[in-house]
């Protein structure tokens, strides 16, 4: 008999806004990655940053405001060949966010001031469009969303969308917000019945009894920087 597994980790998504006039410099167009290793290494999240181990938003760095952003995030199963898994994500809204020493740096209401402030959408690539609201909001990713079934080498695009308003104000000036964010994986063994893996895509077929579930949440930064006005030029 098989026996279900579910493992939850939780983690944090941070949101800085920078406001100065330092200038701030990041990697472009740089695809964050999700990896499902298998049970005993579980998910590897990259390429995480000095705000979180787990940071996937390497392109929402120095943002300011009037910026619409996209960051890509790689979700792959790389687990071995003889495993197929149903990869899902949720988000849960607003959170609160710790320092390295477990010392309250925001409160989930500080988070959830900053983040209403933006909006966010998520988009699976080639499918539909997950989330469209604002960032502190969880909206259509409140309950477990199936990202598709995945053999060994099979992968999905997210494509996550920033709308920073043009009237952000200077209330906000480094200010900082959490989020978080989950995914789950569902791990069973490949079946005589199945069809033939088709590696780098994903395929929907119907989930077997006895799974192996296992759920982390996931971390990612954001970090904003306020336009100057047009008279500190």
């Amino acid at each position: 008999m098989k026996k279900t597994i579910r493992l939850i980790s939780s983690l944090v998504l941070a949101l800085v806004l920078v406001c100065g006039t330092t200038a701030i410099s990041f990697a472009a167009d740089a695809t964050s990655h999700v990896t499902y290793k298998g049970k005993a290494e579980q998910f590897i999240f990259q390429p995480g940053s000095k705000y979180s181990p787990t940071d996937l938003f390497t392109d929402f760095k120095g943002v300011m405001p009037g910026d619409e952003l996209t960051q890509q995030i790689d979700v792959r199963n790389d687990a071995s060949k003889d495993v197929k898994v149903k990869i899902y994500m949720r988000a849960l809204g607003s959170a609160e966010l710790q320092d390295k020493d477990g010392n309250v740096r925001v409160s989930k209401e500080e988070s959830a001031d900053f983040l209403k402030e933006m909006d966010l959408t998520v988009d699976l690539v080639g499918s539909s469009r997950l989330f469209d609201a604002s960032a502190d909001q969880t909206a259509g990713l409140t309950e477990w969303t199936c990202l598709g079934t995945f053999y060994s080498g099979a992968s999905v695009t997210l494509d996550v969308g920033l709308n920073v308003p043009i009237t952000m104000g200077n209330d906000y000036q480094e200010s900082i917000g959490a989020l978080d964010w989950q995914f789950m994986v569902e791990e069973y063994p490949i079946e005589k019945g199945d069809p033939k893996p088709e590696t780098g895509d994903s395929m929907n077929i119907a989930l077997f009894a006895g799974i192996a579930a296992l759920a982390l949440i996931i971390a990612a930064v954001l970090i904003f920087a306020r336009k100057k006005k047009a008279s500190e030029k």
